[in-house]
């Protein structure tokens, strides 16, 4: 999809971007409702993620200005501090199709953009969404409805939480995956365990998979921060 992000704090704004892009999306930023308004005089865009405070208007504003002067279907998601019922209810009110609380968190922002993508006509899109069942990188191949994957052609077994983490590295190739997010990916965000857990699965993955140089693939401990998993011959499919 083409996605506009309106957010005026950078470090947010890089983290909502880096996980949209990652998916396959298109994405612009702008720091301020005036910018995003003037963009829309002459771009469209299939979805825009509004903040509600902003330096020049609120996103409440952005909305009015939205609905009352596109003709084009375009869905409106709401990123924000307010976490209060009301706040949620006036956002959804004022035009929004769905409202997130910061910080965004990776699984459940690409839940809710993925399920206002179906809102979409076919033609309305600039590309059917990227398939989150199936990846291709290298030599690797991985099936996330059946829980397969292999390599060269070659099944290698995983259990279920090792495939969960193993599927997180290889689709966010290139990146960083905090071990928070793989803790709530793989386990849930209510899920008390000891790092020592991740630590032996991530062990488990690196050794079946054989993340070495000689399946053009390295992965990375990155410290205090999490793991990043690179193709080395820059390719990924």
């Amino acid at each position: 999809m083409r996605i506009a992000i309106l957010e005026d704090e950078p470090a947010e704004a890089a983290l909502v971007q880096h996980i949209l892009t990652g998916a396959g999306h298109n994405c612009t930023l702008y720091d301020t409702g005036t910018q995003l308004i003037d963009a829309l005089g002459s771009r469209r865009f299939d979805l825009l993620v509004l903040d509600w405070m902003l330096p020049d208007m609120t996103g409440h504003d952005v909305v009015n200005w939205v609905r009352s002067h596109l003709s084009a279907q375009v869905l409106v998601l709401f990123l924000s501090n307010r976490a209060l019922e009301e706040n949620i209810v006036l956002a959804l009110m004022a035009g929004g199709d769905d409202y997130m609380i910061k910080p965004a968190r990776r699984a459940e922002l690409l839940a809710r953009v993925h399920a206002l993508s179906r809102r979409l006509p076919a033609q309305e899109s600039e590309a059917a969404p990227p398939s989150d069942d199936k990846l291709e990188v290298g030599a690797y191949r991985f099936n996330r409805i059946l829980k397969q994957a292999s390599l060269h052609g070659k099944a290698i077994e995983l259990k279920p939480k090792e495939f969960d983490i193993a599927f997180a590295l290889f689709r966010n190739v290139g990146g960083i995956v905090s071990r928070e997010q793989l803790t709530e990916e793989v386990w849930g965000r209510d899920l008390v365990m000891t790092s020592r857990t991740l630590d032996t699965h991530m062990s488990n993955v690196r050794s079946k998979l054989a993340l070495k140089p000689e399946n053009q693939v390295k992965l990375t401990t990155i410290y205090t921060l999490g793991y990043r998993l690179d193709c080395l011959d820059g390719e990924a499919a």
